[in-house]
């Protein structure tokens, strides 16, 4: 949920610079990311559930590696929603060290 709420709060930094109109389907992608691996993480759920109902032990250090890698996800993600409305918002600032070359 936090994810979410960090997207609506990066919408709304856009709106007060006058920079959402033209870059809604920057943050529209990162939703659908976001959607994906929440499916991903269901779907895995599920599956361990249904594993273990039939009697299978689950790895706890598989389970483990799969909880760090989900989060590792979220938060590249959240890195990189971050850095490229940063770089609208700073476009045209000679002073600002851009993180990506091509964000128009």
């Amino acid at each position: 949920m936090r994810m979410r709420q960090r997207l609506e709060e990066f919408k709304a930094q856009l709106i007060e610079e006058n920079l959402l109109e033209g870059h809604e389907d920057v943050l529209l992608a990162f939703e659908h990311l976001l959607d994906e691996v929440d499916a991903h993480e269901k779907e895995h759920i599920i599956t361990s559930a249904k594993l273990g109902i039939a009697g299978y032990k689950t790895d706890r250090s598989a389970e483990e590696t799969f909880r760090e890698d989900m989060s590792w996800l979220r938060q590249a993600a959240y890195r990189v929603i971050e850095r490229t409305v940063a770089d609208l918002i700073n476009k045209g600032n000679k002073h600002w060290q851009k993180f990506y070359d091509q964000v128009e």
